[in-house]
């Protein structure tokens, strides 16, 4: 591998790259738009603070993944966390709460990481811990869902903040509607 290889550019770059063509997608929706352009903004600050803890040593990464519950309500044949037995058929020991979560948002969002893949289990579970997300407009929430627990309460609250993003499983929609 080159050793001149910058990772910190490369995932800065990526992280711009997605929020040009995010802002480029939105155009014709201007609630859409309103929130991307101040997203773009506080990501641009966000590459800033990187690249000042950078030049100290410090490697911060603009994106993270948070495993926020193991609790799940399906099996699908290929779970990377029921494979490595993070989710299991029984009650959850000792998970953070919402107000930890929330706490370790805003740390997030203090040193710079723009996105937070949330993922399980199943994360629609922990509904606190996606409301608690969603007051962090700085940061996008990709959230990685089986989509079983989408209620009218998940869509006004995904229309309410659009940092929350549901990303749909192919395999747990199957598995869902073979049941």
């Amino acid at each position: 591998m080159d050793e001149t290889f910058d990772i910190q550019a490369y995932m800065t770059r990526g992280v711009e790259t997605i929020v040009a063509e995010s802002l480029k997608a939105t155009l014709k929706d201007p609630r859409e738009s309103a929130f991307m352009v101040k997203f773009a903004a506080a990501s641009k600050k966000a590459s800033k603070r990187r690249a000042e803890a950078e030049k100290t040593g410090e490697h911060i990464p603009p994106f993270l993944i948070a495993s926020i519950t193991s609790s799940c309500n399906l099996h699908c044949a290929g779970c990377y966390s029921r494979c490595n037995h993070a989710t299991v058929d029984a009650a959850p020991v000792c998970q953070l709460t919402d107000e930890e979560w929330l706490a370790i948002f805003q740390e997030a969002d203090e040193i710079g990481v723009s996105y937070i893949l949330l993922a399980g289990g199943e994360p629609m579970l922990r509904r606190d811990i996606i409301e608690a997300a969603g007051k962090m407009p700085n940061i996008i929430f990709p959230i990685f869902t089986n989509g079983t627990y989408m209620d009218d309460a998940y869509f006004r609250l995904f229309d309410k903040c659009r940092n929350l993003i549901p990303v749909m499983s192919i395999e747990a929609a199957a598995v869902h509607r073979l049941a």
